[in-house]
C-alpha cells in the first residue's frame, strides 16, 4: 500500500536514541516503505535492518535526497533546514520533507508540501502515531483548492507553472476563482471549495483553473491543467521519418486547438508497431504506442471512413481513425483522418 500522493519510498533520519524509538513507531504505522538511517552510536537500540552511519549526517542526507521520494527528519527543524539547504531547488522535483521532534509530538511539513507529498505525509503521521500535523501552505490552511495538488490527483500536466503563484494567491486571498472542466474529465465538484466556482467560461473571474485538453483564450489569469484524455491514431508509409511524423502530429493538434500535453498514447496497426520513425517519435514524447491487429480494426472499431486503397495495402479499411477510437474507448473521432504527406493522423478523446 502506498500513500495516496504516490510516495512509496521514504527515508527516516535520526541521530538520537529517542529518534530510534520513534522510527519504530513510524515503521509500524505508515503505509510506505521506510528506510531508517541511524547513527552507529545507537546501533544496539536499532533493528538490524536499519542503516547505520558513522560519519556526519550531511553525507547521509546528500545521498538520501537523490534516492528517496520523501525525507522525515527526527530532530530540530534548524538542523533539517541546514542539511537540505544546498539541495532545495524546485518544488516540482524536490522530495517532500517532514520534521518531527524526538518525542513525536509534532510532524511539520517543511517543504514540497503539495507535489512532494509532505503535507499528506505529515497528516498520515498524525493519524498513525497521534502527532500533531503542522501544515502551513495557504491553500491548505484556508481549506481551498490547490491547483498543483489537483493536477497530481487527476494525473494532469501543468502547462504554465508561472501562473501557479498568481492563481494560488487569488485562492488564498479569497478572490473569485473559476474552474473550467473538460466534459471528459471525471467530475470535479468534489474539489470545489470556498470561492471556487465550476464554470464553462473563465471570463470575469479574478483567476482561473482550466482543466481541459483544449487550448482556449481568456483574459483571466489562468493555470492550465492538461488531463491525459487524447489518443492520436497514426498511419504512415514505410520509412517515414520521426521528424515528419512529429511535424504533422503537432500541426494537426495545433489546428484543432488541442494541447500535446493531453495526449496519453499513440495508436496504430500492428504492422507499423516496429516502424522506426514511429517508434522514435513515441519514445521522444514518452508515449506508449498501442497497436491493433487487422481483425480488431475491421470487426471491433466504431464506424470510420473506409478506404479500399488502404485495405489493399495493409488489409484494413483505415488505420488512424479506428486505432484512435479503439485505444480511447471512444465512438467518434475528435479530429477525423488528416492525410499529410506520408502520415495520416486522427485524434480521439476518451469518454468520462
Amino acid at each position: 500500500m502506498s500513500l495516496t500522493s504516490g510516495l512509496d519510498d521514504v527515508a527516516v533520519l535520526s541521530v538520537t536514541r529517542q529518534g530510534v524509538a520513534l522510527a519504530r513507531r513510524l515503521e509500524a504505522s505508515l503505509p510506505a516503505k521506510l528506510t531508517v538511517y541511524v547513527t552507529a552510536k545507537y546501533a544496539e537500540d536499532a533493528p538490524e535492518h536499519y542503516v547505520r552511519f558513522t560519519d556526519k549526517l550531511q553525507p547521509v542526507v546528500d545521498a538520501a535526497w537523490a534516492k528517496h521520494e520523501a525525507l522525515i527528519f527526527i530532530g530540530a527543524a534548524g538542523i533539517a533546514v541546514r542539511m537540505i539547504a544546498l539541495h532545495v531547488v524546485d518544488k516540482r522535483f524536490d522530495p517532500g520533507v517532514v520534521v518531527m521532534d524526538i518525542q513525536g509530538k509534532f510532524a511539520i511539513a517543511l517543504c514540497s508540501g503539495h507535489l512532494g507529498g509532505a503535507n499528506e505525509l505529515a497528516r498520515l503521521i498524525g493519524e498513525g502515531i497521534g502527532a500533531i500535523p503542522v501544515v502551513t501552505t495557504g491553500t491548505d490552511v484556508n481549506e481551498t483548492l490547490a491547483p498543483d495538488v489537483l493536477a497530481k490527483q487527476i494525473g494532469a500536466d501543468i502547462e504554465n507553472w508561472d501562473a501557479l503563484k498568481v492563481v494560488s494567491g487569488a485562492l488564498v486571498d479569497g478572490r473569485r476563482v473559476g474552474v473550467l472542466v473538460e466534459a471528459t474529465v471525471p467530475d470535479l465538484a468534489r474539489y470545489a471549495a470556498k470561492n471556487v466556482h465550476v464554470t464553462d467560461s473563465l471570463d470575469g473571474f479574478d483567476a482561473g483553473i482550466g482543466v481541459t485538453a483544449r487550448i482556449l483564450e481568456t483574459a483571466t489569469p489562468t493555470i492550465w491543467l492538461r488531463p491525459k484524455v487524447l489518443v492520436v491514431g497514426i498511419g504512415c508509409n514505410s520509412g517515414t521519418s520521426e521528424e515528419e511524423i512529429a511535424r504533422e502530429v503537432d500541426a494537426v493538434l495545433g489546428e484543432a486547438a488541442l494541447s500535446p500535453r493531453s495526449v496519453r498514447e499513440l495508436a496504430t496497426i500492428d504492422l507499423k508497431k516496429d516502424e522506426p520513425g514511429l517508434v522514435a517519435f513515441a519514445k521522444s514524447r514518452d508515449l506508449a504506442l498501442r497497436a491493433f491487429d487487422a481483425r480488431t480494426i475491421n470487426e471491433d472499431a466504431p464506424p470510420f471512413e473506409r478506404s479500399e486503397a488502404v485495405f489493399r495495402h495493409v488489409g484494413v479499411y483505415g488505420v488512424s481513425e479506428p486505432a484512435a477510437m479503439l485505444a480511447a474507448g471512444a465512438t467518434t473521432c475528435l479530429v477525423t483522418k488528416q492525410k499529410r504527406g506520408n502520415v495520416t493522423v486522427a485524434v480521439a478523446m476518451a469518454p468520462r
